[in-house]
Formats: structure tokens, C-alpha cells, sequence
């Protein structure tokens, strides 16, 4: 009732404006959560947030305007803004408001209400109590939380557009803090719920903060080393942008006009799949109205192609992929790697000796999108003969991303998302790497 109520009113002021189209786009994210320390719940939070994104045409040209307030007033006052930056623009706009999309994908019974403050908490103090019995090693500083989220998004536009969309999820956390004599670490967790039972979630994240306790440096040099699925989802989000046509159009990815090109080994195939099963969330529409569709960006280790919008599909002479997002921007919907052949152990095995790397720090300051030279602090551990030795801290990872997709000898049979992204990895194991230690 609420986007009629705002349509009709972006309507009249669009009118009112002299504008001669319009499109609107209305998201909101409502969160709720409980968090545990010691044995009692310490922050109860609840949180809506959101916005409003209008674009308005007139005489040819195209203006933007958003807020994070949604309310009848604010929608009328976007619409003055985007008409008074229409006004402002030199150029007219190349793409117009889009008409629809022939069908649109969508899944079933995917939102669902969130839970009470009292299950939340319930379920809070569970998993904290059972996180402390999981060790006699736990110490105070292990935290747990149980979060709902609810995402409601809205496209409307003039053209006669009128898309909408939920999704929820309830998501669990456990950070567990370890220490045995002098030595202490932590891991941490971040599962669906409905994924695995919390006694799996807490024994998973207790056994890997135990399995740090130890850990040392290794030689400099060049190390064989099998990215995790988490270290290698780090890895493609940080990276996302140089599939983008928009860093293509700018020359600022080194993939720009390598489509029909081998870019990577051929083992590898790079997927951007908006309704892979286990993935949070699966809008059928982009920020411009378009159906998403799954579509291989790299099959065999040829560049078929990056990701497109509308206006950088036609600069480029290209067609949509489905991947606008918001004003002119661009991005993946489910990207991953496609899983290869080997389980977890015979990954190890076919390595032989090298490094397991869990986690890589400082992604923001030590990666380079543009010539995808990266310097980052890592964790993980030694391998020898196939087998996970000792655990690994305090060394330095340093290689290219765009070089690391040539070298990929071996993949991972197991894709896992993110809890609450478009990200996907399996295991990847690279050849020479450098790494720096002692």
C-alpha cells in the first residue's frame, strides 16, 4: 500500500516537474539480534534501514536523486532534485527507462517473519552455553549472536515497470576465544541457521580457534598453497570489479578487451549465478529492471564475458547481463567459482607439501584491482605429504590476481556462499606462490 501511495506521488510531482519519465526504487532492511558474553545476553538490537533511489528523464536527460528517509515528503522532494539534475546534465541519456523483461525467476516461501526477542535471546544463550562446554580451553571473550534479516526491495517506473521482492534469513554467530598456558586465539563462525545444528556450528569454530594454538612462521620463499573457501571468497569480492564493464569502458581492469581470450587456466570456469540454492537472497531484477540470469564470465579459462548494465552494454556494443546496480553501476549477483573434482583430502594429497591458507588480512589496503598485485598477512597451515601439520601465523602472501587465475592446478568439489553475500568458493590450489615469513 505504501509504493502506491509513493508511486502516485512521484507520479504528480513528476508531472508537476515537467518531468517526462520516471523510475523509483525503495529497499529497506529490517535486522534483529541477541548477543551473548559470558553467560548472559549483553545487547538486544533491532534496526531499519533503507532508502529511496529516483530518476527522473526530462528533455532527454536523465537526473538522479536518493535519500535513506522513505516518506511521502521525500519522494517529492527526489523528484525536484532528479528533475533539477536532469536539467544540469550536458549529454542525453543514451539508455531509456527499460519496458521489462520477458519473464522473471523467482523462488517461493523465501521471506519469512523474523523471530522474537525471546527466541532470539533463547537461542543466544544456548549457543554461548554450549560453546563454553564444548572446552575446557574457552575462556571469557567468547561471544555468540543469533541476527535476523528481512530485505524488501520495490522497482517502479513509468514504463509501466512494477517489480517487488522479499527475502529473509536468520543467521548464527560464534566467536570463540581459546587459551591454553601463554597461548590464546579465536575463530569465529558465521552460518544459516538452517544449515547445520548449532552443536555443529560450535564444535567446527571451537576446533579451529584450538587448532591455532601454536602456530609459527614458515621459510620465505615459493609455497605451493591451497586457498580455503573462505580466503578465496575474500578474494573474489575484493577483485569483483575488474569483471565489470564499467572498468572495462574505463581501461581500469586488464581484462578490457579480452573476451574470446584465455585468461585463465582451463580449469577454471567463473559463474555469476543470482540463484545459486544456498545463496542469501534471489532478486530476479537488477537496479535497472532487468531479469537476472546465470551466466559463465570465464568457461574453461576463456573470457566469454564481463558484466554488464545497460548503458555499458550499449558503449560497448554488448548486451545487458543483468547486473546494474543502482545509478550506472555494476555487480555480480553470485559469483563464484564453478567446484572441480577434489575433496578436501585429496586436494591435500595431490598438493603434497605446501600451505592451507584460512585467512588473508588487509584486503582494502594491500590488493591493487587495477594490476591486481596483492601484499596481504595470512593464516593457515603447513602441509606435508598431504597432511595438515602445524598450524601457520605472521607470514605474507604476494602474488597477482590476474596471474593466480592462470596458475590454478587443482579445484575443490565444494562450493559454500557466504551467509549474507554473493560470494562463492570452493578449495583452489595455486602453484608458487610467494610467501614471506622468516
Amino acid at each position: 500500500m505504501q509504493n502506491e501511495k509513493l508511486k502516485a506521488i512521484v507520479a504528480e510531482a513528476a508531472a508537476r516537474f515537467g518531468a517526462d519519465a520516471y523510475e523509483i526504487r525503495i529497499s529497506t532492511t529490517e535486522s534483529a539480534g541477541a548477543e551473548a558474553l559470558k553467560d548472559e545476553i549483553s545487547t538486544v538490537t533491532y534496526a531499519l534501514s533503507g532508502g529511496m533511489t529516483v530518476r527522473c528523464v526530462k528533455n532527454g536527460r536523465s537526473g538522479y536523486a536518493a535519500s535513506e528517509l522513505i516518506s511521502e515528503e521525500a519522494a517529492a522532494e527526489l523528484v525536484r532534485q532528479a528533475c533539477a539534475n536532469a536539467e544540469a546534465i550536458d549529454e542525453e541519456d543514451a539508455v531509456p527507462l527499460f519496458e521489462g523483461s520477458d519473464a522473471y525467476e523467482s523462488r517461493e516461501g523465501e521471506a519469512e517473519a523474523l523471530p522474537s526477542a525471546e527466541e532470539l535471546k533463547a537461542q543466544t544463550l544456548q549457543l554461548q552455553k554450549l560453546t563454553y562446554e564444548a572446552s575446557d580451553r574457552i575462556v571469557d571473550g567468547t561471544q555468540c549472536q543469533v541476527k535476523g534479516i528481512f530485505v524488501r526491495d520495490s522497482f517502479l517506473n513509468s514504463a509501466g515497470l512494477d517489480l517487488s521482492y522479499e527475502c529473509s534469513r536468520v543467521i548464527r554467530v560464534v566467536a570463540a576465544a581459546v587459551r591454553e598456558g601463554d597461548q590464546a586465539d579465536d575463530d569465529y563462525s558465521v552460518v544459516p541457521v538452517a544449515k547445520e545444528t548449532p552443536e555443529e556450528t560450535v564444535n567446527k569454530t571451537v576446533q579451529s580457534a584450538l587448532g591455532k594454538l601454536g602456530a609459527d612462521t614458515v621459510d620465505s620463499g615459493k609455497y605451493d598453497i591451497i586457498f580455503d573457501k573462505a580466503s578465496l571468497r575474500s578474494l573474489l569480492e575484493t577483485y569483483a570489479s575488474v569483471f565489470s564493464a564499467r572498468s572495462a569502458y574505463l581501461k581500469t581492469t586488464l581484462l578490457a578487451g579480452k573476451e574470446g581470450e584465455e585468461v585463465a587456466a582451463p580449469c577454471v570456469t567463473l559463474v555469476d549465478d543470482p540463484f545459486w540454492a544456498d545463496k542469501f537472497g534471489h532478486c530476479p531484477y537488477d537496479g535497472e529492471g532487468v531479469a537476472v540470469r546465470t551466466k559463465k564470465l570465464i568457461e574453461n579459462g576463456v573470457l566469454k564475458t564481463l558484466l554488464y548494465n545497460r548503458m555499458y552494454a550499449k558503449l560497448l556494443g554488448r548486451e545487458t547481463t543483468g547486473n546494474a546496480a543502482g545509478a550506472r553501476n555494476i555487480e555480480p549477483k553470485g559469483l563464484y567459482i564453478a567446484p572441480g573434482a577434489y575433496a578436501e583430502q585429496a586436494l591435500l594429497e595431490h598438493m603434497g607439501s605446501g600451505l592451507y591458507i584460512t585467512a588473508l588480512n588487509g584486503l582494502h589496503a594491500g590488493a591493487n584491482t587495477q594490476s591486481g598485485d596483492f601484499s596481504l598477512q595470512a593464516e593457515g597451515w603447513l602441509v606435508e605429504d598431504g597432511k595438515k601439520v602445524r598450524p601457520v601465523k605472521n607470514i605474507t602472501v604476494a602474488d597477482n590476481f590476474f596471474r593466480i587465475l592462470k596458475k590454478v592446478d587443482a579445484i575443490g568439489d565444494t562450493v559454500e556462499f557466504d551467509a549474507v553475500s554473493d560470494f562463492g568458493a570452493p578449495e583452489l590450489l595455486v602453484k608458487d606462490v610467494s610467501v614471506s615469513g622468516r
